[in-house]
């Protein structure tokens, strides 16, 4: 079964967000996906009376209608729903589903290109994730002067794809409150670092009121500004350091990654590091591999084409993967993987406990839960800037946390960080950052990254020892079991 993105919103910040309306009680209000209702309790709550409310998933529909039977209540999607009146107000918890992974929902009759068939949404990129629709849906069906209020996470602001979503989004309605909050939000493990906005549709003239909250033990509670912007002194971007992309995706891991063939034909296999956990210490010497499938030539042995023939015959039979079966049916060589080059230093998708940059020193391919970083200066005093604790403290900033302690970083959060001027460190400074990078490598001991971090706190305001306090802190917030 597809994924729904379903991600339940805690009670407390339903009430919360239901607050923000400045609506009359008999204002038509809409809950787009209610889910197991926890809007519709803080509708009632505030004695809301108008709700419509809609909900695709047949099980939870039938576990929810009788409950509120004062609401109308619709088992369909919302992003085809056609209203004959426009509504005062709509508050909602859009659904989180990756753009990669709408044209999975087409068993619902949801693709992208359907979502895109329609003018309401063509100010949005090719790129926009699933909630980016409802939120323009939304805005559609209020009436001028309507309020919408939405949680959804707050990467968009720095995604390249958050550009034209804000863009189209400013143009048809403004912010009155942007809230920005993490903490217990939701009911099971998903992200934590998500955005609240009041929108207020054609009213685009209006000062946005900013706030911080943080949603703990059931209580909502004002927090200050995330000190974030104390690294504005490190002025210099990562862009003048170094490129970043994502490691080698092969479409379908069950056929390219480890595969049941006795062929040993070096020509068909490729060593590739599959996960971080193959990697002991900081470089992948001694690294576990796996065996990438990766067949180029025109004349394989008969196993391999049998291997071949099956997954083909596999993939036009399921029409997926979806990238595998368009190729299947336009090319030959379908099965052939675009490599990309492992050199350089490399840093995990998701990080569970500790942070750690890796030197690739043996160039060997990476798949794409890494990214692959390619230093434009000296690899080893970058491989010693990004290991430390003014790195790492920024990267716990901007990660998007999720239950167990697991930190996702996404490549706009590499991006992003900050550096002491690479020209403004002196000449004795990064022979000793080389020093202790290599160091580093030969003990894979953490307590050089405190060595790294005293080095560096040479050219920040904020001291070795509140940078290290302040890291241990929120590590230790992030890694606390709930």
């Amino acid at each position: 079964m597809a994924d729904l993105g379903q991600v339940f919103t805690k009670g407390n910040v339903a009430r919360y967000m239901v607050s923000l309306f400045d609506l009359p009680k008999k204002a038509a209000i809409m809950d787009p996906c209610f889910g197991a209702g926890s809007f519709l309790d803080a509708l009632i709550e505030y004695e809301y009376e108008n709700v419509t409310a809609c909900e695709m998933d047949t099980i939870l529909f039938e576990n929810t209608k009788e409950k509120y039977q004062q609401y109308k209540l619709i088992n369909g999607d919302f992003l085809i729903y056609n209203a004959s009146n426009a509504y005062d107000g709509i508050v909602m918890n859009p659904p989180y589903i990756r753009q990669e992974k709408i044209d999975e929902l087409e068993a619902y009759g949801i693709t992208k290109e359907r979502l895109r068939s329609n003018s309401i949404f063509s100010g949005l990129p090719s790129t926009a994730n699933m909630y980016m629709y409802f939120i323009m849906k939304a805005i559609d069906l209020l009436k001028n002067g309507g309020q919408l209020i939405v949680i959804f996470p707050s990467s968009w602001m720095k995604a390249k794809s958050g550009i034209e979503f804000q863009k189209t989004m400013l143009s048809k309605c403004g912010i009155e409150n942007q809230i920005h909050i993490h903490g217990d939000v939701f009911e099971r493990e998903a992200l934590v670092d998500v955005v609240i906005l009041k929108l207020v549709k054609g009213k685009m003239d209006i000062d946005t009121v900013e706030e911080y909250l943080e949603s703990k033990d059931g209580e909502l509670q004002s927090v200050s500004i995330r000190d974030d912007k104390a690294f504005e002194e490190f002025a210099y971007p990562f862009s003048k350091l170094a490129t970043i992309k994502r490691g080698l995706t092969t479409g379908c891991n069950e056929m390219y990654i480890n595969p049941d063939l006795l062929c040993e034909d070096g020509g068909c296999f490729k060593p590739i590091i599959s996960s971080p956990k193959s990697i002991d210490g900081y470089t992948t010497l001694n690294a576990r591999l796996d065996r990438l499938f990766c067949p180029v030539e025109d004349a394989v042995s008969d196993e391999i084409s049998s291997y071949l023939d099956f997954w083909k015959n596999k993939i036009i039979q399921e029409q997926k993967p979806k990238t595998l079966y368009m190729k299947v049916n336009s090319s030959d060589k379908w099965y052939e993987i675009r490599e990309i080059c492992g050199e350089g230093i490399l840093f995990s998708y998701f990080v569970r406990n500790d942070m750690k940059f890796v030197m690739n020193e043996t160039g060997v391919l990476a798949r794409d839960n890494f990214y692959v970083i390619k230093p434009k200066v000296d690899k080893w005093v970058l491989f010693a800037l990004l290991n430390n604790y003014y790195t790492y403290y920024q990267l716990e900033l901007s990660g998007k946390k999720y239950g167990a302690g697991l930190l996702k970083l996404q490549r706009y959060d590499i991006e992003g960080l900050f550096f002491p001027n690479y020209e403004m460190i002196s000449d004795s400074d990064k022979n000793e950052l080389m020093v202790l990078s290599h160091k580093l490598l030969e003990s894979a001991d953490s307590a050089v990254i405190g060595e790294i971090t005293k080095l560096i706190s040479k050219y920040s305001r904020i001291s070795y020892k509140e940078i290290t306090d302040r890291y241990v802190e929120i590590k230790s917030n992030r890694l606390e079991v709930k």
